[in-house]
């Protein structure tokens, strides 16, 4: 296997069990009421589960629809639809109930698990008895759920190895020990949120530490407390998590070597500051469900590799950008990435998604991100292509004046969006959350930002509204729909 990495297509119980057989008392999971479960608690609770799933018709090749919260019951279902050899399918508690009827009109799946106090569960039938007879179900264990175009979200559907090899490849990254907890930030109820944390912890036997809600001194103050060694987050944790620091909220000697941070825009300064406030090695990652972290700065990359890049693909993976045509292009040439690799997912469920796969004729799946590989092997990420705003013909890409606006010192977070505009067809509307403490800014102020940087007046913002929380996916990314319809709406554009 390429640079020591191994991985294979084991499914996530068999790996648990191993694990539980080998030291059963040892920990599995910090809660987030820092109750510490055992894998053998964690076994008590789940083989239960696995009975009633079983009762349930929950078989070899079965949907499971499981509301995803932070909990030991629900890595329980994980690991019981698993040991069952069904399809683990998270989705969010904050998804509304039409969103629900979708998923549950569209699935095909045998149960619906919903949480039921601490550690309980209420197990519900589907609306409907026809199931899913996609025969990639034998070889899917995961499906998460993304945006779609149509408003219908897709479902990505995902096999045991695609798992093993982004979490070993991590872990790989991270130089984990054995015994090592790791942080669980992020939400569970995506596929990467899912195989970064709680795959991850329960197939390699690291502890996993989870916290909800965020409050970024009690990150800091149990990440040292249990030693966790590794994370994957978004800017807006390091951010947070930075400023905790700054601020004097916390002093101590964080033991995380490293962190995976993926999601939007990050400042070099940001990055700068992690290593000298934190002693912390922040890792920009490129990756989506489709094709789960496959690319990702390493520790031992110099500081301003890790500043202005994204990483290199993880070892098996491939990398390129291609020209309109879909042909590949040249180092240091500027095109939309394509992937190819272990961790790419197997399709869209039928019903959700399925046809809608951007694939080249030799296999690389089309990202919709505009790249830059340069000579060593460096992947940047430039820009999103259907984020591009056309305004008057002219096309401005949003990521290079997002990186422009978190330049100014009041500005904590921000995004480029499109609001509607009857001569030009569409305008750039910066949206954008003020650092706590700091003067609300203006749009004049903004644009002298712009100017005393030298971007081009073309590609200014028209329009600044600011907000306190940017809007973001079940992924942690950015939700630009959702904050260009907010800042229609603000305008009067909607």
């Amino acid at each position: 296997m390429p640079d020591g990495l191994t991985w294979d297509n084991t499914r996530l119980w068999p790996q648990f069990a191993a694990l539980l057989a080998e030291a059963p008392d040892a920990p599995a999971l910090i809660d987030c009421d820092e109750r510490v479960w055992s894998r053998r608690a964690l076994a008590d609770l789940t083989m239960p589960i696995a009975d009633r799933l079983r009762a349930a018709g929950v078989g070899a090749g079965s949907r499971v629809l499981v509301a995803a919260h932070k909990s030991a019951a629900t890595l329980a279902v994980a690991l019981a639809v698993s040991h069952l050899a069904g399809v683990f399918c998270p989705y969010s508690p904050k998804l509304s109930t039409a969103d629900i009827a979708v998923l549950e009109e569209r699935l095909g799946h045998a149960a619906r698990v919903e949480p039921d106090g601490a550690d309980g569960i209420r197990l519900l039938s589907p609306p409907s008895d026809s199931r899913s007879a996609d025969p990639r179900n034998a070889q899917t264990v995961l499906i998460g759920f993304t945006s779609g175009t149509t408003g219908v979200p897709k479902a990505v559907m995902h096999g045991a190895e695609a798992l093993n090899y982004a979490t070993r490849a991590f872990a790989h990254i991270a130089d984990l020990q054995p015994g090592e907890a790791i942080m669980g930030l992020v939400p569970l109820d995506s596929a990467p949120g899912f195989t970064f944390t709680a795959h991850f912890a329960l197939s390699l036997g690291q502890p996993l530490v989870m916290l909800d809600p965020w409050v970024p001194e009690e990150a800091l103050r149990r990440a040292e407390h249990y030693g966790a060694a590794w994370s994957i987050m978004v800017p807006t944790h390091l951010f947070t998590l930075v400023e905790a620091a700054k601020l004097g909220r916390w002093q101590g000697r964080l033991p995380l070597r490293a962190a995976a941070v993926g999601g939007s825009a990050m400042t070099p300064e940001l990055i700068a500051d992690a290593d000298a406030l934190l002693g912390l090695r922040a890792l920009r990652v490129f990756g989506m469900s489709e094709c789960m972290g496959h690319c990702c700065a390493h520790p031992e990359h110099s500081l301003d590799r890790r500043q202005q890049y994204d990483g290199v693909p993880f070892p098996g993976t491939e990398e390129e950008a291609f020209d309109k045509r879909l042909a590949p292009l040249p180092r240091g040439s500027r095109g939309q990435a394509g992937v190819r690799g272990p961790s790419l997912f197997l399709g869209y469920a039928d019903g959700l998604g399925a046809g809608q796969e951007r694939m080249t004729i030799d296999g690389f799946y089309l990202t919709g991100d505009e790249i830059v590989r340069d000579a060593e092997g460096f992947v940047k990420v430039v820009g999103r292509i259907k984020d591009q705003i056309i305004r008057g013909g002219f096309n401005i890409d949003p990521a290079e004046i997002e990186a422009a606006l978190l330049r100014h010192p009041s500005i904590v977070e921000a995004a480029v969006v499109a609001v509607p505009e009857r001569k030009l067809g569409e305008q750039a509307c910066a949206v954008c959350r003020i650092l706590p403490g700091q003067r609300a800014i203006d749009l004049p102020e903004l644009l002298a930002h712009m100017e005393q940087l030298g971007v081009s007046r073309k590609k200014w913002p028209e329009h600044l509204v600011l907000v306190d929380s940017i809007a973001a996916t079940a992924t942690g990314k950015m939700d630009k729909k959702a904050l260009a319809a907010h800042a229609a709406s603000v305008l009067g554009r909607a």
